[in-house]
């Protein structure tokens, strides 16, 4: 335990020899911003979640209700937002109104209302000005599905300079109301960067095998597309120009790998749910110098080093 401490990166110096150094200050307005990491992530072709509509000022929601009739399922989202705060997943219609996932029966009036409340920046980084996007909802792919109640899992990439050097998954539960972010109630399950298979499952301070919901069996399980999760997320640290990044993945049902989000600032509990630190990873990153390696070259690299410096 002693080892594994002195291994463990804390939040002063993720804050100073990480953020700080490698995350220039300006980038940060792309990356806290969902439009804008969109926009950055097509230029170089990475996939990214269809965008149905943005909402930029209070008069174009007077539209909302002819344009939603086209989306039979969609998932409304504040630009800047953060820990999935704002975020309503529309399932489907009925008498006229919309059922959110968690069975929530919402009128379009709500759903103007919840679009106002973005505008109005009540989610938003700043807490001012933000704008709405309506995305298509995603579906978890077959091999990711059960391992969560009702929500979307999704894949966090931990990428320094380029390299991936840590993974999970996070998966919702009846808890957190059915959003995989970690500090509502989900679930983190650590990810053998080599393999792709599932390890080790916490949430908040219980280690677990099994969903306390679904009863799902959480580790054992090989993640599909496991290279190619790689690749794209070592991509999009060239296309935002971060040293250290967190990027959000999903396995969507219908087109594979997609990135939901990326993150200049990713919290550390990646650390507990592999139940290894990060600190001998960063120095071997560092001590390489990765900068000209292809990105086949940086995703083969991060996993010998999460392999050499196992246990």
């Amino acid at each position: 335990m002693r080892a594994l401490a002195r291994q463990m990166l804390g939040l002063n110096r993720r804050n100073t020899d990480l953020i700080a150094r490698y995350n220039p200050r300006h980038q940060f307005q792309v990356v806290d911003n969902k439009i804008k990491t969109k926009a950055a992530l097509t230029v170089l072709h990475l996939p990214v979640v269809e965008t149905f509509m943005v909402y930029r000022l209070q008069r174009d929601i007077a539209r909302f209700v002819e344009q939603s009739r086209a989306w039979d399922e969609f998932v409304i989202k504040p630009a800047q937002g953060t820990g999935g705060e704002g975020v309503v997943i529309i399932a489907g219609k009925s008498n006229d109104g919309f059922v959110a996932a968690d069975d929530r029966w919402m009128s379009a009036r709500d759903l103007e209302s919840h679009l106002s409340d973005i505008l109005g920046g009540v989610f938003s980084l700043n807490q001012r000005y933000d704008e709405a996007l309506i995305e298509r909802r995603v579906h978890a792919h077959p091999a990711l599905a059960p391992l969560s109640f009702r929500g979307l899992p999704d894949i966090r990439v931990l990428v320094f300079r380029g390299v991936p050097i840590m993974a999970m998954v996070r998966v919702a539960t009846q808890a957190s109301r059915g959003r995989a972010n970690l500090h509502l109630g989900g679930i983190g399950i650590g990810i053998d960067l080599t393999t792709g298979m599932t390890t080790h499952a916490l949430a908040g301070r219980q280690w677990m095998t099994h969903h306390p919901d679904t009863r799902a069996v959480l580790v054992g399980h090989t993640i599909p597309a496991w290279n190619e999760i790689l690749t794209t997320a070592a991509r999009c640290a060239d296309a935002v120009a971060l040293g250290y990044i967190g990027v959000d993945i999903t396995l969507d049902a219908r087109s594979g790998a997609c990135v939901l989000e990326l993150n200049a600032r990713p919290g550390l509990l990646i650390q507990l749910v592999n139940r290894r630190g990060l600190r001998p990873l960063i120095a071997a990153v560092e001590q390489q110098s990765p900068d000209a390696l292809s990105v086949g070259d940086r995703v083969r690299f991060g996993q010998q080093q999460y392999a050499r410096h196992a246990g």
